[in-house]
């Protein structure tokens, strides 16, 4: 099985906060002692809409953030087409570097779609509202 990819993923936040314009007065902490945990992939993860040929999903999930990672052998395009229909409430941005934010408008749902070798990976970040 295809390990997980630390610096991808923490390319992808950077990439969904800075496509965001949103700042962080406070550095987050990330716990890296905490394991990963490699899940049958649902249908659905946090109310957002998973593939339905989703493999190797990996779920984390914390009282603020839970992050969804997974690959699909569909196309970039094709999972582009298949969020937009599943939740046209995102908003689509321009790609960078090949990658594919979309994101709602209070920023709680962040979709990055990449291109794999073998089709895409997907991740998906819910963050909870700040009280």
């Amino acid at each position: 099985m295809k390990q997980f990819n630390t610096q991808k993923f923490v390319f992808c936040l950077a990439l969904a906060s800075a496509a965001s314009s949103t700042c962080f007065a406070d550095t987050i902490a990330v716990d890296t002692s905490s394991k990963q945990r490699v899940v049958s992939c649902p249908t659905e993860f946090q109310q957002v809409k998973i593939s339905d040929d989703a493999r190797q999903c990996q779920a984390f999930e914390k009282n603020i953030t839970s992050v969804m990672v997974y690959h699909s052998p569909s196309s970039p395009s094709e999972m582009l087409s298949v969020y937009q229909a599943a939740h046209p409430s995102l908003q689509t941005h321009s790609p960078i570097k090949g990658r594919t934010l979309l994101s709602s408008e209070d920023k709680t749902v962040r979709v990055v779609i990449s291109p794999d070798n073998s089709g895409s990976q997907v991740d998906i970040l819910v963050t909870s509202k700040a009280e």
